[in-house]
């Protein structure tokens, strides 16, 4: 896995530059192979995701949220030095979110519930 473009992810990612952030996901997809390419596949739908919520995109938000969750849950706790669990909590509760915004009148998204990436120091073999 390449860490620089993971750091670069995350950094867009946590700073709310969600476009960026799909960017740079993909620029770590398309150098990916076996168990990384799905890994950068469900960062590439979760940063997608968030940038067409940001957006008012609900539906196609929504669909690359759920997406993402599909993918990375294969990856338990951690990949590497990337906390999944992390992502998951953070990505299943804006699903959540959008489908209350759409099924209520009047509601309003709650950006304090964007979710955050975090990194895990790696052990040393």
């Amino acid at each position: 896995m390449n860490d620089q473009i993971l750091n670069r992810t995350v950094s867009a990612f946590n700073n709310r530059e969600f476009a960026i952030a799909a960017r740079e996901a993909a620029e770590g997809l398309a150098a990916a192979t076996g168990a990384d390419e799905a890994f950068w596949m469900g960062l590439c739908d979760a940063c997608e995701g968030m940038a067409l919520l940001m957006d008012r995109k609900y539906t196609h938000a929504e669909h690359r949220l759920t997406l993402a969750l599909r993918t990375l849950r294969n990856f338990g706790y951690r990949y590497e030095n990337f906390e999944v669990t992390a992502i998951l909590a953070g990505v299943r509760r804006m699903v959540e979110e959008i489908r209350l915004v759409r099924s209520t009148r009047g509601k309003v998204l709650d950006l304090t519930l964007l979710p955050r990436m975090k990194l895990a120091a790696r052990a040393d073999d």
